[in-house]
């Protein structure tokens, strides 16, 4: 089957069994884009560390960890913001 002829068939479906499809296609995608991104990281490691630019790889914090030790720095004067706003303009 062709690709034009799937697409004829999905779009012969009822609108829900469409997004169904849609869902489906998308998980599988998005699986096999992680597959990759985590492909490449490995090589771009593994080059860095042939370089002699990195010796270990600290472990990430999962989100939460990493938002529940967060700690703002502060700065004396005004906001950071005015003053990225002053300098572009």
């Amino acid at each position: 089957m062709t690709t034009t002829e799937i697409l004829s068939e999905i779009q012969k479906l009822p609108l829900t069994e469409q997004r169904t499809v849609l869902l489906e296609l998308k998980g599988k995608l998005d699986q096999a884009g992680q597959a990759d991104l985590k492909a490449k990281e490995r090589k771009f490691i593994n080059a860095m560390r042939q370089k002699g630019l990195i010796t270990e790889i600290p472990l990430r914090l999962p989100d939460d960890e990493v938002r529940r030790h967060f700690k703002p720095i502060e700065i004396k004067g005004e906001p950071l913001s005015e003053t990225i706003i002053k300098e572009r303009g």
